[in-house]
């Protein structure tokens, strides 16, 4: 066998083994991509995960023969990252499913898969949100404050991230933080039509800052006391209490007009009550009156302040100090 032949030979022997090596290569990435199928259908995550990602590998060596295999391997990955997450997040494992929810949405922006995308940027607030909620249980309101924060900021319109951020500005006595949290996410339930959520914040933020004013007043705070009960209003504007604790702020800031205003709107909403629960408001009604100097107007708001626990303080007004008619 001359030379040249011998060389043929030689080429034709390589390019065999070559093509050979390359359709082994070529199967072994199609077999790796299918254990992945499987391991889909077992509901074994993290095994899929895997395997396409080992076919990937392979079939990346392979130039544009493993193109196919690459791109359909490639197009699993997001989605089988977001369902990872879900379970995890299902057994609790909260830190992690957040994790695993970042790297879907970092390959779904990569391989153009944006509803899992959507789906994981939707579900990591809630998360952060679930997280602070069990912070703030632990009475960790620093750490839970911060987890609120971060659903908030990677969610700006997420209503219960800022309810959660009130929560935790209450207990940490930050009032103004607080009151602006409720306010906000007063703003975006009423924006998302989200009438439980809604009735939960105005519910639970009215108290919880009429309570904060109360406890100013007790103090006699009265600035710190009229912000809160102020900022109660706005999520229950006809509250006859938040009035009544107003009219105490007011004079005892010896803002008499100020105060009138207040019993008045007291006694309008709560015109349909008892006289009882009605002789508080007239009560500062005649304070007011009596520090205007008007004692026939006093004299006749302490009348009807004459019944339960204020009967016997309306009645030393009447008769030891205004000495009425």
């Amino acid at each position: 066998m001359n030379f040249s032949k011998m060389k043929n030979l030689v080429v034709l022997l390589l390019s065999v083994i070559t093509f050979s090596a390359f359709a082994q290569d070529i199967n072994k990435a199609g077999e790796l991509f299918n254990e992945g199928n499987q391991a889909i259908k077992a509901n074994n995550f993290e095994l899929a995960i895997q395997k396409y990602e080992e076919s990937m590998k392979m079939a990346s060596e392979l130039g544009e023969e493993g193109e196919m295999i690459v791109v359909n391997a490639q197009s699993q990955l997001p989605n089988l990252y977001y369902k990872l997450g879900i379970m995890d997040y299902k057994e609790k494992k909260i830190e992690k499913a957040i994790q695993e929810f970042e790297i879907a949405i970092e390959y779904g922006n990569k391989y153009n898969d944006p509803e899992t995308v959507r789906k994981a940027s939707v579900t990591i607030p809630k998360l952060y949100y679930s997280q602070g909620n069990s912070l703030y249980k632990e009475g960790k309101y620093d750490e839970a404050l911060a987890r609120f924060n971060m659903a908030a900021e990677i969610s700006p319109d997420y209503s219960r991230a800022f309810w959660g951020k009130g929560l935790a500005y209450n207990k940490l006595s930050d009032t103004k933080n607080m009151k602006d949290s409720f306010l906000k996410a007063q703003e975006l339930a009423t924006a998302d039509g989200d009438e439980k959520m809604l009735n939960k914040i105005n519910k639970n933020a009215k108290k919880l800052l009429q309570s904060k004013g109360a406890k100013k007043l007790q103090a006699q705070q009265w600035d710190g006391a009229l912000m809160c009960l102020d900022a109660s209003l706005k999520f229950d504007p006809d509250n006859s209490d938040t009035y009544y604790y107003m009219a105490l702020a007011y004079n005892g800031m010896k803002k008499w007009d100020d105060a009138i205003v207040a019993t008045e709107k007291g006694l309008k909403i709560s015109a349909d009550e008892n006289v009882e629960y009605k002789a508080k408001l007239f009560y500062e009604l005649g304070n007011a009156y009596k520090g205007k100097g008007q004692n026939d107007e006093a004299c006749e708001a302490y009348s009807n302040a004459k019944h339960g626990t204020f009967a016997e303080s309306a009645e030393y007004e009447l008769t030891q100090v205004l000495k009425c008619n």
